[in-house]
């Protein structure tokens, strides 16, 4: 019975990891934020636990995005590049976030939030990942990827009726993980 179980799970683990190469749109930002340069404040959540708080320099160019990751106090922590599959190049990681995780997770959650749309509205993809994008009558849109029959992340922003329309919310369930990206205020 035991072998059975073990042989179902890793055929479904096998089913739903085999993807198709992601086709992604880079020439440009996503419709929804057509601003070139923003400064947005950034909270990381896992769990119910604050992980992190601070601001978040970003940059559209010619190859995906260009991202500051600065403290509160407003000193430099990360300075990364990202193409449209989230791949990245570390330009200058620093203090305590030097050699850690943060920079990979960050620049595939951004490539997901700013770079990634389906090809065919509302979604694109075979069945091992697809890619979808949802938007309401009140401007809300929400994107999700999907490797089989689960949600593996979900994004969603906009809206006009009561919401933020600045703030964006990145979520991962399965690892519990919360990232939200708020326009800071201009002041004027």
């Amino acid at each position: 019975m035991k072998a059975i179980l073990f042989f179902s799970c890793c055929i479904c683990l096998l089913l739903t990891s085999c993807s198709l190469p992601l086709d992604v749109r880079t020439d440009g930002l996503a419709d929804h934020d057509k601003q070139s340069a923003k400064l947005l404040n950034i909270r990381i959540e896992r769990g119910d636990i604050l992980r992190f708080s601070g601001l978040l320099g970003v940059r559209e160019n010619a190859d995906g995005l260009h991202y500051v990751l600065l403290d509160a106090t407003g000193v430099k922590l990360l300075e990364v590049e990202v193409a449209g599959d989230g791949s990245h190049n570390l330009l200058r990681g620093g203090g305590p976030l030097k050699g850690s995780d943060l920079a990979p997770f960050l620049s595939l959650a951004l490539a997901r939030i700013y770079l990634q749309e389906p090809q065919q509205l509302p979604c694109a993809g075979s069945w091992f990942y697809r890619l979808c994008r949802e938007e309401s009558e009140d401007k809300a849109w929400r994107k999700y990827g999907r490797k089989g029959p689960f949600k593996v992340w979900k994004v969603s922003g906009g809206g006009t009726s009561g919401q933020d329309h600045d703030t964006v919310v990145y979520h991962q369930p399965w690892l519990g993980v919360r990232i939200q990206l708020a326009r800071v205020a201009s002041g004027k």
